[in-house]
C-alpha cells in the first residue's frame, strides 16, 4: 500500500479571493520572489520565483517542464512521456527541482528518479485531446522556498469556478526563445512571460483566419497575444500556465503548455490543457 504524504484535499476558501484547490501538505501557490512577469518574448525568471516550476530530463537534458503539485506528484502534458508512438519508461526520466540556470549546480537544485506516471485514459501520442499526465517521483520532495507545490484552480462543478478569459496569466520554462532555431536557443535560465488568457470562440476564430482547422475544444484554453510576439516554445512543453490572484501572494496552475502552430505567430495563440476540467480525474489519481 502506497503512503499518503499529503493532507485531505481541500477547497480553500480565503476571504478576498476565490476559491482554489490544494493536494499538498504545505501552502500551495506561494511566491517568494519577484511579483512582476515580464519562452518567446519573455525575460529572466527571478531566483525561486516560481518554487514549483520543474526541468524533466532525459540522459541528464532537459526537455520538458512541470509543476509540483504534491510531495509525490509532478503534472505535466502526456505528450512530454510519448516516444513515437509509445511512452517512454519512468525509469529514462528523472525531475530535477530547485532549478534556475540549468548550467549551474545549486545548494536548492536536486534530482529525483521517476518510479511510475499516469497518462489520462482517453490521450493518444500526437493528439492533442485530454494532453495531461502526473508523474510519480521515487522520494518525497523537501518542501523549501525554492521547492513549494502550485494550487489548483476550482473545478466546473466547484464555486467560483472561471474560464480565465482576458485574464493576464504568466508563463515559463526553459524553451526555445525562438520558433526559427537558427536565430534562437534553449534557454538555460528560466524564462517568464505575461500572455492573455483568450476566449475560446475568440481564440478559434483567429485560428480560422490563418488558414488552420484545428478544433479547441473547452479542455483547452489560449494564451499569448492577436499579434504574437510573446509565447511559449519548443521544451515549454508541460509547464504551466498559472494566474495570480489579486491581493494575495498565491498562484494557480490555470493550463499545462499542450501545442500549438509555432510559436508566437499572430493570430495563433499557444494552446494548453485547461486544469479546470481534470480535477476530478486528478483526485482519483492522487487517492
Amino acid at each position: 500500500m502506497k503512503h499518503v504524504f499529503f493532507a485531505t484535499f481541500a477547497l480553500l476558501s480565503i476571504k478576498g479571493m476565490d476559491s482554489i484547490n490544494n493536494f499538498a501538505d504545505v501552502p500551495c501557490g506561494k511566491v517568494f520572489g519577484g511579483r512582476d512577469p515580464k519562452v518567446v518574448g519573455g525575460t529572466d525568471a527571478e531566483k525561486g520565483e516560481f518554487p514549483w516550476i520543474v526541468s524533466i530530463t532525459k540522459k541528464g537534458g532537459h526537455f520538458c517542464g512541470g509543476s509540483i503539485i504534491t510531495r509525490k506528484h509532478i503534472l505535466t502534458a502526456a505528450h512530454c512521456l510519448c516516444g513515437g508512438f509509445d511512452f517512454v519508461k519512468p525509469r529514462q526520466i528523472k525531475v530535477s527541482l530547485g532549478q534556475h540556470d540549468l548550467r549551474e549546480s545549486d545548494v536548492y537544485k536536486y534530482e529525483l528518479p521517476v518510479i511510475s506516471y499516469t497518462i489520462h485514459p482517453n490521450y493518444t501520442c500526437d493528439r492533442p485531446a485530454n494532453d495531461i499526465a502526473v508523474i510519480e517521483i521515487g522520494n518525497s520532495v523537501q518542501w523549501s522556498q525554492r521547492v513549494s507545490p502550485i494550487c489548483i484552480p476550482s473545478s466546473e462543478n466547484e464555486e467560483n469556478y472561471k474560464t480565465f478569459a482576458d485574464t493576464v496569466a504568466t508563463v515559463a520554462g526553459w524553451g526555445w526563445t525562438k520558433e526559427d532555431s537558427s536565430i534562437g536557443s534553449r534557454a538555460n535560465v528560466l524564462q517568464k512571460a505575461n500572455v492573455n488568457v483568450i476566449e475560446t470562440e475568440k481564440c478559434q476564430s483567429w485560428y480560422k483566419s490563418q488558414g488552420k482547422k484545428i478544433k479547441i475544444s473547452s479542455k483547452q484554453m489560449c494564451a499569448g497575444y492577436q499579434n504574437g510576439g510573446i509565447d511559449a516554445c519548443w521544451a515549454d512543453s508541460g509547464g504551466p500556465l498559472m494566474i495570480n490572484f489579486k491581493n494575495t501572494n498565491q498562484m494557480v496552475i490555470a493550463g499545462v503548455v499542450s501545442t500549438g502552430i509555432g510559436c508566437a505567430r499572430p493570430y495563433l495563440p499557444g494552446l494548453y490543457t485547461r486544469i479546470s476540467e481534470y480535477v476530478p480525474w486528478l483526485r482519483t489519481i492522487l487517492n
